[in-house]
C-alpha cells in the first residue's frame, strides 16, 4: 500500500479491508512509516469488514434501520449491504468503480455473510482494478476455536471459496521467506513449528508435539509458572510492549487479578471488553451546549478542562486531537466541529479506531487471549501453555480438525514475537459459563464463586449522568484517568439494591470520602441472579451487600443517542457527550445464610 502510494495512486482510490481492528490499527500505523509521502499515506482507507459494511450502508441505503429495530446488529448490516450489491445500486457500484486497487487480509479467517460481501466487492470491481488477497492456512483459527471454549460448526473460509468463486482469475504467489524476524533462532522455531502443522496426519498427539517444538525451540522456556510467578516475571521485565498471551480468557482475567493486587499496570486484549473511547473527548465537550465548535473555542476548552483536571490529555497532542475530530466530524462551515455528528459516531457500537484505545487501559504490559491478539506484536512475548498432558489436552483428541486448529492457536501465539519468545506452563483454569457466556468458577464446594466483571455493557453508560451530582462524577472520574484504582460495588436498599460503584478519594479538606462514579447495568444482575440461583437452588442463602476486588481500569467517552438524552441532566442532555468508568475484575461473591435459616 505504501508502493502505491508512493507510486501517484490516489490514496482514496486504495482500499484494504482486513478481518480485526487491532490489524487495522496495526496498518494504519505501518503504512504511514513505510510510505515515502507519510501523513498523505493516511487517506488510504483501511476498514474491518464490518465497519466498512457499516459505511457503506451509510453511504448508499436509502434509510438505516433504527437500532431497536435490530439496525445495529454486525450481521444484519452485512446482509443488507450485500443485497445494496447484489441489487446494482448506482450509488455503490459507482463508487467501487472508482478504486484502483483491493486488498483483503486474512483470507483464511473469513467466513460467511462476510466471504459473501469480499465476493461480492470483487464482482463490483472495474477489470483495471488491482486486486491482491493475503492469506495464511497454517493461522486460521477462527473456524473452531474461540478464546472461550472449543468447537463450533464449520463454514468454509473466502480462501477455500476463491478457487470455484472468485468473478476473475486470481494468480497464486508464495511468500517463503520471513522477513519481520531478524532473530535467526526464532526464524528456525517458527520454520519447525509450521512444518509439524503443515505435514501432520493424525491428530493424536498432535497437540503436545506443537506445544513441545516452540518450548524447546524458543530457548527460553520458564517451566511452570503460577499467577504470582508471572506477576512478578512481568514487574521484573518492565517492558511496556510486552505481550502475555493465554488461550482462555479465564487465565486472563486471573493473571489480571494478580497484576491488579500486585498494583502493576497493565493492558487487556480479550473478547467481550468494552471498546474504550479516548476521555479526552468526554472530559473536553460534555459540558459545551454548543452545536458547531470553532478551533478557537476548542483551545481555549481544552486548556480549562486541563487545569480541573489534566489526567485525560496526557499523551494528547492538541493539534492532532483537533486534525482527528475535524476529519470524522467536519461542519459544513469552514474550520468547526459538527458536535451532533461526532456524538453519533462516538454512540456507534464500533467507533473509530483513531478515537479509541488499541486495548482496555492506557499503560503497561499486555495481557490477552491469542485470539484478540492476532494481528498484533511485540518484541517480547510470553505465551503461557497447558501442560503437555493437560485433561482439556486430550479432551480435544475427539475431534481431529478441532485439534489441528488448536495446534494452530499455539503457532499463531508464537509467531507473535519479534525479538523474543518466553514459554511458560501453567495449568488451564476449570471454569463454568453463564447463559449470556459470562464466567464463573465455584470454589471448592463452598458458599462462594468467582464471577467476571468488565464484560461489554457491564457498567450502565446512563446511570451516573442523571445523578444530582453528575458534575462531582465527571470531575472525579477525570481526576482517575490513566491509572488503575480499587473500587468496591455496594447493593443500595433504598435503590432497590442497585449495585453502585464507589471509590475512596482524599478530598480538598483532607478527609477520605466514598464517592460514587457509577453503576453496574440491570444485565450484569441479571447475570449475578442467575450465579445465584446455580449456587443455591432453594433460595436459602443471600450474596453479600458488597462486591470487592473491582478496579477501574479505564475513563472512556461514552456518546448518547437521542432518545437516551431526555433521562440524563444538564449539560449532558445536550452534548450527548461524558465519561463513564470502565470496571474489571474477577472477584469472589459471597453468599450467606439469609436471617432465619440456618444448615441443616
Amino acid at each position: 500500500m505504501a508502493y502505491l502510494v508512493d507510486e501517484a495512486v490516489p490514496p482514496s482510490r486504495i482500499l484494504l479491508v482486513s478481518f480485526t481492528r487491532t490489524a487495522v490499527a496495526e496498518l494504519r500505523d505501518r503504512i504511514v512509516s513505510y510510505a515515502a509521502v507519510g501523513d498523505r499515506a493516511r487517506g488510504v482507507c483501511v476498514s474491518t469488514i464490518d465497519s466498512h459494511a457499516w459505511s457503506l450502508r451509510r453511504g448508499f441505503e436509502d434509510e438505516l434501520l433504527p437500532t431497536s429495530l435490530g439496525g445495529g446488529s454486525y450481521d444484519l448490516s452485512i446482509q443488507r449491504t450485500i443485497e445494496l450489491f447484489r441489487n446494482k445500486n448506482a450509488g455503490l457500484i459507482d463508487f467501487m468503480a472508482c478504486l484502483e486497487h483491493l486488498i483483503i487480509d486474512e483470507a483464511q479467517d473469513v467466513m460467511g455473510l462476510r466471504a459473501d460481501l469480499v465476493l461480492e466487492m470483487l464482482k463490483s470491481l472495474d477489470t483495471p482494478c488491482g486486486v491482491t488477497i493475503l492469506a495464511d492456512p497454517t493461522q486460521a483459527i477462527y473456524g473452531f476455536t474461540t478464546d472461550g471454549t472449543n468447537g463450533s460448526k464449520f463454514e468454509p473460509s473466502l480462501l477455500e471459496r476463491l478457487p470455484a468463486e472468485s468473478p476473475r482469475p486470481l494468480l497464486k504467489r508464495t511468500l517463503n521467506s520471513i522477513h519481520r524476524v531478524k532473530d535467526q533462532a526464532l526464524v528456525d522455531l517458527f520454520l519447525r513449528t509450521r512444518k509439524e502443522i503443515e505435514l501432520a496426519e493424525s491428530a493424536c498427539g498432535h497437540l503436545a508435539r506443537v506445544q513441545k517444538t516452540i518450548r524447546e525451540s524458543c530457548g527460553n522456556d520458564a517451566g511452570m509458572m503460577s499467577y504470582k510467578n508471572l506477576a512478578d516475571f512481568v514487574t521484573h521485565k518492565r517492558d511496556e510492549s510486552m505481550l502475555v498471551l493465554f488461550r482462555r480468557r479465564a487465565d486472563v482475567l486471573i493473571a489480571s487479578s494478580y497484576c491488579s493486587q500486585a498494583g502493576i499496570e497493565h493492558r487487556l486484549r480479550m473478547s467481550d471488553v468494552p471498546v474504550v473511547v479516548r476521555p479526552w473527548i468526554g472530559w473536553l465537550l460534555g459540558g459545551t451546549v454548543q452545536v458547531l465548535l470553532g478551533r478557537e473555542e476548542f483551545d481555549k476548552l481544552w486548556e480549562s478542562r486541563a487545569s480541573l483536571a489534566s489526567g485525560p490529555f496526557v499523551g494528547e497532542e492538541r493539534d492532532s486531537c483537533w486534525t482527528v475530530l475535524h476529519r470524522l466530524a467536519a461542519a459544513s462551515r469552514p474550520n468547526m466541529l459538527d458536535i451532533v455528528h461526532l456524538r453519533n459516531i462516538v454512540a456507534r457500537a464500533r467507533p473509530p479506531i483513531e478515537l479509541c484505545y488499541s486495548e482496555l487501559g492506557s499503560t503497561g504490559p499486555i495481557l490477552g487471549t491469542i485470539h484478540a491478539s492476532k494481528g498484533r506484536e511485540a518484541d517480547t512475548v510470553i505465551l503461557i501453555v497447558p501442560p503437555y498432558q493437560d485433561p482439556a489436552s486430550r479432551e480435544l483428541n475427539r475431534d481431529s480438525a478441532t485439534v489441528f486448529e488448536e495446534g494452530r492457536v499455539y503457532y499463531v501465539g508464537a509467531t507473535r514475537a519479534r525479538k523474543v519468545l518466553v514459554t511458560a506452563e501453567n495449568p488451564a483454569t476449570q471454569v463454568r459459563h453463564l447463559d449470556s457466556g459470562r464466567i464463573y468458577r465455584r470454589l471448592c464446594r463452598e458458599r462462594k464463586a468467582q464471577l467476571e466483571v468488565g464484560r461489554d455493557g457491564d457498567v450502565d453508560k446512563l446511570a451516573h449522568l442523571a445523578w444530582s451530582n453528575s458534575w462531582k462524577t465527571q470531575q472525579t472520574l477525570a481526576a482517575h484517568t490513566g491509572r488503575t484504582v480499587p473500587v468496591k460495588a455496594w447493593a443500595m436498599a433504598e435503590q432497590d439494591y442497585v449495585l453502585r460503584v464507589s471509590l475512596e478519594q482524599k478530598e480538598d479538606d483532607g478527609v477520605t470520602r466514598v464517592i460514587n462514579i457509577g453503576q453496574l447495568s440491570r444485565s450484569f444482575q441479571g447475570d449475578l441472579r442467575e450465579l445465584w440461583h446455580r449456587i443455591d437452588p432453594d433460595r436459602k442463602l443471600k450474596p453479600a451487600q458488597a462486591i470487592s476486588h473491582l478496579y477501574l481500569v479505564a475513563v472512556a467517552t461514552v456518546g448518547l443517542a437521542e432518545d437516551e438524552r431526555s433521562t440524563i441532566k444538564a449539560p449532558f442532555n445536550q452534548s450527548g457527550l461524558a465519561l463513564a468508568p470502565v470496571v474489571k475484575g474477577f472477584p469472589v461473591i459471597h453468599f450467606s445464610f439469609q436471617r432465619g435459616r440456618s444448615p441443616r
